[in-house]
């Protein structure tokens, strides 16, 4: 661990460089005001010279100073070295999330990824910064201090010995009993994000079933146990500051009570012993310094394990060390493709070969879980294929850079995703130089127009997070002409036209087919009227391919496909539909 930090503080090595010098100063000059309490009693108030107070005095008020400002600088650089790793920290490990796949999201949970990026993150700064100055400034002060405690008076050492010996102890108890509670807390942090998430997203459905008291227990029962150990280790902290100051108190006792004896013995002046009470204090400060560093650092150490276990996290989809250019031309091809999910023994597509011609439309059809959104994730790489391949334009898909890859698509997914901000900054999201009538006329094709110039500020009205703001049916139009407005030669529609009613249905599709001529388009469906208009339907059942064909052809030889359309029209629709197609060719 200590390496992993290492490879992020070394870019910032002079301003730790600055924070040694400024620590070390301040050290010293703390180090020699006892020497100065000690020559203003014996040479000053002994002797009943004020000069010798008043020159010892401001040279104590120059030194404190000096030391003051030291100190202050020191906790500047050190602030700024930690918030500067913490937001490498962030910034890496957001970095890499946003070019997770989905099966690195299937090891990590959202909540926990949220944890990582900013309460782990935020961990590691606060104790890093204290660690930076207290890690350093506590050795210092306190091997000087013990030095110059045996210079004063050597018959004083048993006293430092046994207020070392009883921290010692106190920490090592403090370290068995504590540190192993700080990983537990750590996820139970988690869990609570991750009830705090679901329960705030799904509350509809738990008002509507009632079960509000049922989350309030799933929540209170994580809520106690983080309190619980929180108060078990907040127990075991409070315990440092009174033996401490316990400890402090009673050398300080030992020191006057030995020290009387010395000095009638003429074997020390009154001034040793001030100074010998102020070096003790020292020491028993910077143990308690560095007793808290014990403490803190595991638990940095914790939350510094779980941002790394992030940070290690392989990819599964990698761009090629040489990528190829985008093709031009936009046909797609399965050729002997098989998936499964990651640790999953059971494919969900199993030998899947077919092709989409450049500018054919071309749709996908089956029943619930048969792999038809698997199939469309698999063409912008969200999933890598198992085996055989992918091609576009002839070209592996494999070999071409995810970037590339995604530029030459536009994705309408299955789950209508909108971000905060307004109605334009999502429609052009990605694709910046469209202009404002492009963003009209994808909204018009996605019959979303109508009620988007209802609005008081039309395409600049705002737009809530996660589109709260809209119906599903909207938002899901919304969605669909942020495809459309990337102008993309290749369009996919991930079951993106189910919240839609039927009217509104068939006139997207007939605005889609009329201005979006050219262009590859892959649909995947439930409703048999959205696709009796492909030129080609691709039946799915139990992830393999049950047949091809257009609508008739389908109608005619295909069971699976008749039984699928023969559910959802009726007997004249069924004609009708029929009539539609060979009018449409």
């Amino acid at each position: 661990m200590i390496k992993f930090i290492f490879k992020y503080a070394k870019k910032y090595w002079w301003q730790i460089g600055l924070v040694l010098i400024f620590i070390a100063c301040s050290a010293s000059i703390n180090l020699t005001l006892p020497q100065y309490t000690s020559k203003i009693i014996n040479e000053g108030v002994a002797m009943k010279n004020l000069d010798k107070v008043y020159e010892n005095g401001f040279y104590m008020i120059g030194m404190s100073l000096l030391g003051g400002i030291a100190m202050i600088l020191s906790m500047f650089c050190a602030s700024r070295v930690a918030s500067s790793i913490a937001r490498d920290l962030r910034r890496e490990t957001f970095t890499l999330i946003e070019n997770f796949s989905m099966n690195e999201f299937g090891k990590f949970s959202v909540a926990s990824l949220i944890t990582r990026t900013t309460n782990d993150a935020q961990q590691f700064q606060q104790t890093f910064a204290m660690s930076l100055r207290m890690g350093i400034y506590a050795p210092f002060i306190g091997v000087g201090a013990i030095i110059n405690v045996f210079r004063i008076s050597s018959e004083m050492s048993w006293i430092v010995a046994a207020c070392v010996g009883v921290i010692v102890f106190m920490v090592t108890l403090v370290t068995i009993f504590a540190v192993p509670r700080f990983k537990i807390i750590q996820k139970i942090v988690d869990k609570l994000n991750l009830q705090t998430r679901q329960t705030i997203t799904g509350l509809r459905v738990i008002r509507a079933y009632g079960n509000d008291q049922t989350e309030e227990r799933k929540f209170a029962k994580i809520n106690d146990d983080n309190m619980n150990n929180n108060v078990f280790i907040g127990r075991i902290m409070s315990l440092i500051g009174p033996v401490m100051t316990m400890i402090s108190g009673f050398s300080m006792v030992a020191i006057v009570w030995l020290g009387s004896y010395l000095i009638r013995d003429g074997n020390l002046q009154v001034g040793d012993i001030f100074a010998l009470i102020q070096y003790i204090g020292q020491t028993t400060m910077a143990f308690m310094m560095l007793s808290m560093i014990f403490v803190m650092v595991p638990r940095m150490m914790v939350s510094l394990g779980r941002i790394k276990e992030v940070l290690d996290t392989k990819l599964s989809i990698r761009d090629p060390e040489h990528p190829v250019s985008a093709p031009t031309d936009n046909s797609i091809e399965f050729k002997n493709v098989s998936f499964k999910y990651e640790g999953s023994e059971d494919k969900i597509l199993n030998n899947i070969n077919f092709k989409i011609n450049s500018g054919e439309t071309v749709a996908i059809i089956g029943g619930t879980g048969s792999g038809k959104s698997t199939i469309a994730k698999l063409i912008p790489r969200f999933y890598d294929v198992s085996t055989g391949k992918i091609l576009v334009g002839g070209v592996d898909i494999r070999d071409i850079s995810q970037n590339t890859l995604r530029n030459i698509i536009g994705y309408a997914p299955q789950k209508s995703i909108l971000l905060s901000g307004t109605i334009r900054s999502n429609i052009v999201y990605g694709t910046e130089s469209v202009s404002d009538d492009d963003v009209v006329n994808a909204l018009k094709i996605a019959q979303a127009w109508d009620f988007i110039k209802k609005m008081p500020k039309t395409i600049s009205e705002h737009v809530a997070q996660g589109g709260k703001n809209f119906s599903g049916g909207q938002k899901q139009r919304l969605s669909i002409a942020r495809a459309i407005a990337k102008n993309a030669p290749i369009l996919i529609f991930d079951d993106s036209f189910s919240a839609l009613d039927f009217k509104t249905d068939a006139k997207l599709r007939a605005e889609l087919d009329k201005k979006t001529k050219g262009k590859t388009k892959f649909i995947v469906a439930q409703r048999v009227s959205s696709i009796v208009n492909a030129d080609k339907i691709i039946v799915l059942d139990q992830g393999e391919i049950a047949g091809i064909g257009s609508h008739e052809e389908l109608l005619a030889d295909n069971d699976i496909y008749k039984e699928i359309a023969s559910s959802q029209l009726s007997a004249d629709e069924l004609k009708t539909s029929k009539k539609q197609k060979k009018g449409a060719k």
